[in-house]
């Protein structure tokens, strides 16, 4: 149906089946997400959607999806997953709409100047090898546990050097699952049934308000410990070249999302890369043949990843099948088309990453794992790859993010040989972030007896 919406100049529309009275297509939403989101293509390119009373649009093609991302002017990060995203997060760099976007975008870039990268890897490796040391020849490892431990500690290294207290970023990892689960359920429930005092609300706001204390510990902390060269550092800089004044809620909020992305997004992405390698003992080898050729026995430099085109097509595959980020949404600020159809000013327009990276005219045999279809590969179509967005919001993170996943998928694998254990195929939970649910891997080490 895409490629007729693309000949045609105008998108097929279609209506998802199965609304209930009163809940529309919540409850199937909340059933099975990613079956429903992945369904929905067979419908059209724009599928309506309806989620109580609130009434959507789903972008199925993929350069649709591209025209809504690079269009902020006119579909903006309004409506209910923005505004439950900032109960979290505050208006930080990833939750804020248009008109506060170009200035927080302005402080946030010096951080993730490619400059940095090369210390940043430096730190990625050192939390690698520390969060590793203790590790068994045969030992079985929860890999979420573990994903979350490494990132947490690394985002916490690389913001604020070793004046960062444990106790805070122990305080913000502990949040994090009411926080990512209950995001995504309070966007699906109306506005009364969020403030009722259930278990899963007042957990929810438990985990807020421990959030926000970490976050204020760790910038309290940073700033009695002088004068530091690290991300935070930059930050500050930044916010005082913009006004010559320190806001202390602006800085939370942007200190809070890059913590939130640095740690929930990337743990995400490190647990879905170890499981694919542990299922794909071929894909495996070939990572650990590629590390050995090119590094030795030395850790990476951030100047070898370009050197490791196979360990890239790997981690970009796993981000393929399975984005962090899963379920996106933008508002229209004025009356519009899209695909050759109106948009009526105020209409959620959703759109799904998993989604358009597993569309058969843009991936052959899209449920297979072949990091081999990056390797020499055309870019594609516009929207193909939506994991870290496209235009003025693209992930601002997005080098250091896939410096990370190199740097472990290369670190891990050298040592260690990834085997699953036996048990019920993996099935990813989705909710704010796509996680898989209860992954263990056994470790053996490489050359022991």
């Amino acid at each position: 149906m895409g490629n007729q919406a693309r000949s045609t100049g105008v998108a097929v529309t279609g209506t998802a089946p199965g609304a209930l009275p009163l809940l529309g297509h919540a409850l199937t939403l909340l059933r099975d997400p990613l079956r429903f989101i992945g369904s929905l293509a067979e419908h059209g390119d724009l599928v309506h959607v309806r989620f109580g009373p609130l009434r959507a649009v789903v972008v199925c093609d993929p350069e649709l999806a591209h025209q809504v991302i690079t269009n902020e002017r006119v579909f903006d990060k309004e409506g209910p997953l923005w505004r439950r995203a900032r109960e979290v997060e505050g208006d930080g760099l990833i939750t804020t709409a248009r008109a506060g976007h170009r200035r927080r975008r302005r402080m946030v870039q010096p951080a993730f100047h490619r400059a940095k990268m090369p210390h940043y890897a430096t730190i990625m490796s050192d939390v690698l090898a520390d969060e590793t040391t203790a590790w068994q020849d045969g030992e079985i490892v929860p890999v979420s546990a573990f994903a979350l431990r490494l990132t947490s500690e690394t985002t916490a290294r690389v913001m604020f050097t070793d004046s960062a207290d444990p106790e805070a970023v122990a305080g913000i990892r502990a949040a994090l699952p009411d926080l990512v689960g209950g995001v995504f359920r309070r966007m699906l429930s109306p506005a009364p049934v969020n403030l009722l005092p259930t278990p899963a609300n007042r957990a929810f706001v438990r985990a807020r308000k421990r959030l926000q204390d970490s976050v204020e510990r760790l910038i309290a902390g940073y700033r009695t410990a002088g004068e530091r060269d690290d991300m935070m550092a930059v930050l500050l800089a930044a916010e005082h070249d913009e006004n010559g004044t320190t806001d202390d809620e602006e800085m939370s909020a942007l200190v809070t999302g890059l913590f939130l992305a640095g740690t929930e997004t990337t743990s995400s992405s490190v647990s879905w890369t170890m499981h694919m390698l542990a299922e794909h003992p071929d894909v495996q080898e070939r990572l650990r043949r590629e590390a050995e050729s090119v590094l030795g026995d030395r850790v990476p430099a951030y100047e070898d990843l370009i050197h490791l085109p196979y360990t890239r097509a790997v981690v970009t595959e796993v981000l393929r099948l399975y984005p962090p980020a899963w379920l996106l949404a933008r508002v229209t600020t004025s009356r519009t088309t899209l695909g050759g159809h109106v948009l009526a000013a105020g209409m959620n327009v959703i759109y799904s990453p998993y989604l358009v990276q597993r569309r058969p005219q843009q991936y052959p045999d899209p449920e297979r794992f072949d990091p081999g279809r990056w390797l020499n590969a055309a870019s594609g179509c516009p929207g193909s790859f939506l994991t870290f967005g496209e235009g003025a919001r693209k992930c601002a993170g997005d080098t250091f993010a896939l410096t990370q996943l190199m740097v472990v998928a290369t670190g891990l694998v050298r040592r260690w040989e990834l085997r699953p254990v036996p048990g019920p195929r993996k099935r990813p939970r989705a909710r704010a972030v796509l996680h898989p649910r209860r992954l263990r891997l056994r470790l053996d080490r490489r050359g022991a007896a």
